[in-house]
């Protein structure tokens, strides 16, 4: 039984934002586990390395906050589609 193209198109979409939300999640994890290792493990011995790798993970954690967002975002603009929206007319492009 194959499945009308609308369908495929929307199965697509929630792949899509599924995956949005493990990566999001999985490296919102991943910036904390190396946040946590550069303090505590490693310590304090240059304070420009230290900055500097805590630059970065701070980034990868905003990085993996931002694609937590969105994908709770499309999820609900899904969940919430309104076909009765007024769309704008298209007009043909001046030649």
């Amino acid at each position: 039984m194959a499945l009308a193209s609308h369908l495929k198109r929307s199965k697509k979409e929630r792949q899509g934002i599924y995956f949005d939300l493990i990566c999001g999640i999985i490296s919102s994890i991943l910036a904390l586990i190396g946040i946590i290792f550069v303090t505590v493990e490693s310590g304090i011995v240059r304070s420009a390395f230290f900055f500097v790798g805590l630059a970065f993970w701070s980034f990868y954690l905003c990085l993996s906050i931002f694609m937590i967002c969105l994908g709770i975002y499309l999820w609900y603009k899904e969940k919430h589609f309104d076909e009765n929206e007024q769309r704008r007319d298209l007009k043909a492009p001046i030649v």
